[in-house]
């Protein structure tokens, strides 16, 4: 088991932004009559944020090459641009490194992420943990499993309860 950097709480709020609009959306589009909505898969999700992130840097990048553009055409155009948005190379080049970062946390979540970033906030999480169960890895149930054990019982297997221990000892013999 290899252990992650933690997402700084804003950058992950950031991260989970689009699914909270998303299922927001989804559950506002839903008739009455058709409550079940689909719950996509970590897979669906962990890629859906990886694909958002890349589109921010080829955007970005983008921009960058415009504004870097000796075509006169181009400059004309940038300088509206930079005009109407109040861009410029360098708020550009730092906007391109936070994009990378956002990047590589989303090439980073954790099935813990998607569980406290999408699965928590859909409408009916009975139902979508439900149907979000079946398609979990042994590794990914693995996972949750730790970061609920972390919460419950805190970081240190020796903070487990007495009756815990105890059923593991039982094994044992």
């Amino acid at each position: 088991m290899h252990l992650k950097k933690q997402l700084p709480v804003w950058l992950f709020t950031l991260i989970c932004a689009t699914s909270l609009e998303v299922c927001a959306v989804a559950s506002a589009t839903t008739s009455p009559t058709h409550e079940s909505v689909k719950t996509k898969s970590f897979r669906e999700w962990k890629s859906e944020k990886v694909q958002d992130a890349l589109t921010r840097v080829t955007v970005t990048k983008t921009k960058i090459q415009i504004a870097k553009s000796k075509d006169p055409n181009v400059a004309r155009r940038k300088a509206g641009i930079e005009a109407s948005s109040g861009t410029n190379s360098e708020s550009l080049e730092t906007q391109l490194q936070q994009d990378q970062s956002i990047l590589e946390m989303a090439k980073d979540l954790s099935v813990t992420d998607y569980f406290v970033g999408y699965l928590t906030k859909v409408q009916d999480k009975k139902a979508a943990f439900n149907e979000v169960a079946g398609k979990l890895t042994a590794e990914e149930v693995a996972e949750l499993m730790a970061a609920y054990a972390n919460s419950v019982f805190g970081s240190h297997t020796s903070e487990m309860p007495p009756s815990a221990q105890d059923l593991s000892s039982d094994r044992i013999r």
